[in-house]
This record gives structure tokens, sequence and C-alpha cells, in this order.
């Protein structure tokens, strides 16, 4: 026998039977060593805080390369998302078109409505600054038009969502087994929410797939080096810039990323100036903004836009009673989940220590939005791939635990494909009350796929069709129309918000608009006729179509609200929003308004 096998049977030998265990201890060459465990079962270790990450994340040895078919299944993800991208438009928010697309579109073209947040600077031009810089992008190449950059900018969303099923893949991978990994890509991939929110530039959903990417590097190899480190940091910081809510979730990853570099005071100063960056990039744009509006420039600091969400948030939550329970983000997830999400997560909770990470995820943002007085399902869409997560795994093990593998995997996957597709037909029981917020009550159908609100066909019409002038819409108002975003032309364009100005009697409004837009079916228009009709939707042209309307000097109406009049009594010192939405007419007189 030789020395070394000595060795190691003396010391088995002279081992206690109640000898404490001993767990594996990473090295900088990735490499591990063992080391005890706490006496509390290797949860928390004051001694050695990296223990506590190592528990919650508990790395797997991962063999080989990737999936070969990874690839081919993102692209497929991508194709689908696409397909339901391009179908039509449906809106979740009235938030997508009037606090990411619409200013985008003035930012870029000159025309656009102003909501209240973009005239006190409420708001992170972070999400508008990037549809804008993809409307700029489609203009240089000569397709400045709704026909292309409207599918353009969807098809962008597209391809950003992809971050959270390959962010599923590969932290699955690593944190629970290849098999888990692609059960939780295709899960990812077909997962109807996933599908149908992904074109939408909503916070909720970019910060989702931030967070997938974060949670993967969390669980990297390279915990030391400067680059993982960076975009670790990199990550975090614009999670929380995209979406304020979701900046806990980022800093708990940040923190258990911390516990395993070695590099922390590069994480710290990595951290610490991004930070700083996003609060620069905040206050620039927000002085360069202020210009457009007839403001005193470099009036607004670091972070300004964050303070000021902030401070009206506050302020409101003192002002509003609660109009949903703490608990109805769990009726919520009941009904878009057909149930399915309670039960991976109450399955999840008889094994702690396998699941605790994802728990622990999926539990703060339900805990620290139930407090809220304002609540809405997509406010907690991050929790749609943790759960997807948690699922995968558990059949998974059954599965390969099972008798008849092959049985209960395809049982699965026919469940599956059962819920999701229900889901993308909106067939789900209740499934719409997940959906409803501030303009979206039940049973109303969003048209995931089909039915969607024909009035973004009407102003899809208008942008091409020749002879228009001017446009009213009198049934709604701005905040729920496609927008100029839509229309696109430089041209007068009135809501229920501005109606004063031309319905004082119909020789105003023939001299105001060439075309109305109206739902009424037993509207009667002297002087026009309809000339296109889009289900409900009925487009009235002006007959004498060759008379001149009147002009703007601008495009860019200012839509006053109660939040502009809090931040007034906020601030005192804070511009007014200006009367008449801030229209002045190109000839000089004054606009034929009551207000």
């Amino acid at each position: 026998m030789s020395k070394k096998r000595k060795e190691e049977k003396t010391r088995h030998k002279g081992s206690p039977a109640n000898a404490t265990p001993v767990a594996p201890r990473r090295t900088r060459a990735g490499l591990h060593k063992r080391r005890p465990l706490s006496r509390a079962g290797g949860w928390f270790d004051l001694r050695r805080p990296e223990t506590t990450s190592d528990a919650l994340l508990h790395p797997q040895k991962v063999d080989g390369r990737p999936w070969k078919h990874l690839p081919l299944i993102l692209v497929l993800a991508f194709a689908v998302r696409a397909s339901v991208a391009l179908s039509g438009d449906f809106v979740l928010h009235p938030d997508e078109i009037m606090q990411y697309l619409e200013p985008a579109h003035r930012l870029v073209f000159g025309n656009g409505v102003i909501y209240w947040e973009f005239f006190y600077g409420a708001r992170s031009w972070l999400v508008p600054g990037l549809v804008a810089g993809v409307l700029k992008l489609f203009d240089l190449a000569g397709f400045g038009q709704p026909f292309w950059y409207v599918g353009g900018v969807k098809l962008t969303f597209c391809l950003i969502s992809l971050a959270v099923p390959a962010g599923m893949y590969f932290f699955a991978r690593r944190h629970f087994s290849e098999a888990a990994a692609r059960a939780a890509l295709l899960a990812g991939t077909f997962w109807y929410e996933l599908i149908v929110f992904a074109h939408k530039p909503m916070t909720e959903f970019l910060a989702t797939g931030l967070l997938m990417g974060l949670l993967v590097l969390c669980l990297s190899p390279a915990a030391d080096r400067v680059r993982t480190v960076w975009l670790v940091a990199l990550l975090t910081v614009l999670t929380a810039a995209v979406r304020l809510q979701y900046a806990p979730l980022a800093l708990v990853l940040l923190g258990l990323f911390f516990l395993r570099t070695e590099k922390k005071w590069q994480m710290t100063l990595a951290a610490t100036a991004l930070f700083l960056a996003v609060g620069v990039f905040d206050m620039l744009t927000w002085n360069l903004a202020a210009g457009s509006f007839g403001k005193a420039t470099w009036d607004y600091g670091l972070f300004h836009s964050y303070l000021t969400n902030i401070l009206v948030n506050l302020t409101r939550a003192e002002r509003l009673s609660i109009i949903h329970p703490a608990w109805q983000y769990l009726v919520w997830l009941l009904c878009a989940g057909a149930g399915l999400t309670l039960l991976c997560v109450a399955m999840a909770l008889r094994e702690l220590r396998r699941y605790g990470l994802l728990l622990a995820l999926i539990g703060l943002p339900l805990l620290l939005h139930a407090a809220q007085t304002h609540k809405e399902y997509r406010f907690v869409f991050v929790i749609v791939p943790l759960w997807l997560l948690i699922g995968t795994d558990l059949v998974v093990r059954f599965t390969t635990a099972a008798s008849r593998q092959r049985l209960w995997t395809g049982a699965a996957a026919v469940v599956f494909a059962a819920v999701s597709s229900a889901g993308l037909l909106e067939a789900l029981p209740y499934q719409n009350r997940s959906y409803q917020g501030v303009y979206i009550r039940p049973p109303e159908r969003l048209g995931f796929i089909g039915g969607q609100d024909p009035a973004f066909a009407a102003y899809r019409y208008l942008a091409r069709a020749p002879g228009v002038a001017a446009v009213v819409q009198p049934e709604r108002e701005y905040a729920l129309t496609p927008g100029y975003y839509y229309l696109h032309r430089k041209i007068p364009f009135y809501a229920r918000d501005t109606l004063d100005m031309v319905k004082k009697d119909l020789p105003a409004l023939t001299t105001s608009v060439s075309h109305v837009i109206s739902e009424s079916s037993n509207l009667f228009l002297p002087g026009y006729s309809v000339e296109k009709v889009f289900g409900p939707i009925r487009i009235w042209r002006r007959e004498e179509n060759g008379v001149p309307v009147r002009q703007w000097r601008s495009y860019a109406p200012i839509i006053n609200s109660d939040y502009a009049q809090l931040l007034r009594r906020l601030d005192p010192d804070a511009p007014a929003v200006p009367p008449d939405s801030g229209i002045q007419f190109a000839d000089g007189t004054p606009p034929e308004s009551d207000s």
C-alpha cells in the first residue's frame, strides 16, 4: 500500500462518527477545497460570508459546451415573438405609448404629445432614448414612416427579450442541471406571457431581461475577472435605472456576487462609478430637454427624474385609498398561470435548500409591491421566469425518477402547451383580470392575437392617406389614442382633452379638422362623409377638403393632470402647464376654448 493510501486510511479511522461535515471552497483557479460548514447547516457563517452565497447559489459543475440546439431554439423564440408582435397592435397600459413611444417620436420627428411626466422631468430618458435611437436609424435609412418603424421597434424589443429564455437556460445549467436548463429554455421560449409582452417597451419587461443576465453572472466561474465584475455592476445599475422598483432584487444579486468575488474593491468602484453615470445622464438629458419647453436650463440636478418620481409617488400614496388588498398579486398570478404558478411555489417550499434563492427573489417583489397602494400585475412580471425555473426543475426531477419517464415527460409537455396556448388565445378562466389596470377592466379583451383595438388600423391608414390636414378623435383622451407615434404627420391633432377648441359649432369644426375619427354609430356630420371603416370606427372626411385648416405653431400639445397640480404644490417654483395645452395657432389668434 502506498504512503498516500495509508495516510488516507489512517485519517478515516481516526475520524469520529459525528464529525462535522465539510463543504467545498472555491479558489481563484475555480477548483474546490474542503472547509467546515457552520453549525447552522451551511446557510450562514459570519467567519466565511461566502458560504451564504454558495448555499443560495449552490453552483453545479458544468461539463461540455452549451446545448447545440440553443441557437436554433432562440431563433424559434424570436420568430414566435415577432409573429405575435407584427400580427397587430394592443395596449397593455397607455404608458407604453405616452411614456416611451410618444416622447421618442417627438425627440426624433418633432411632433408628439407631452405628458406631465415629461414636462416636469419625472421620467428617465433611458427607454425613450433607446426607442428614439431605433427611430433615428429608420429615418436615416429612408424608412421614417409608421409602416416601417412601428414594426422595427417591436422587433428590436423582441430581440432584447431573448435575454429571458437565454438567461433561464444558463442559470438553470449551473444552478440545477443540463436537463433542467433545456427544459427551462423551452419554457421560456413558449410561455405565452413571455411571448405576447416581448415587444412592449415597458420598464418591467426590460428590467426582467437585465435581471436574468445578472442572475447568470452571479454563478459565473469567472467571478474574479475584472470584466465580469464590471458587467455585474453594469447590469445591477441598469436594472435599477430602468425599473427603480426592481432595485432591491438587483442589490440582492449584487450582494451575492460581492461575497463570491475577490475583486471587492473593484466591485465597489464599478458600482459607484456606474451609479453616478446614471445620475449624470439623467441631469444632462433633462437640462438639454428643458429648452424645448421654454424653461431655464441647468436647473436640474443629479437623478432629477428619479427623485421627482419618488416624491410624487410618496405623496400620491398618502392621498389614494387602497384599491386592491395586499394579497391581490396572488390572485392575479393564480389567474394568469392557471394555478401553475402557486403550485410550483408551494412545492418548492418543501425544499428551501434547493429553491431558496428563487423563492426569495419571488417573495421580495411580492412583499414590496403588496405594500404599495397602486397595484398592477405587470409590476411583478419578473416573477414569471422565476417560477418557470422552479417548475421546470421540479418536472425534470420527477420525470427522471419516474418509472415511465417518456410518458410523464410527454404529459407535462402537453399540460404546459395547453395552458400556454389557452393564455395566448386569452381563454384561461378569469385571465384578463390579471391585466386590469387604470384603463382596462375585465372582461375586456386585450387582443394578443386578433381582436385588437381598431384605432391603430385607423391611425395607420391616416398616416399615409392623401389630404389629411388635421384630425380629431372626440371620444378619447390623448392617453387612450395611438398618438402621433402612429399618426406621424405634423398636423393639428385634437382629442377630448382639447376638443373645446373645435366643438363650438360646425363651421368651427370644418375650419379646424379635415378628418374625424369616431366610434359613434349615430354620428352625423353635415359636410363630412365616411371615407373608411375599421370595425366600429369610422373615419369621416371633409367634403371640401381643399379648404385650408387652422395650423399650429408647434405640434406638441401638453397634457395637464392632477399630478401636475400636485407638483406645483410640492414645488411652488415649478413652472405651470400652459393653458389650452400649450396649443397656439399659427395665425396668432387665441384658441377658442372655454378653459
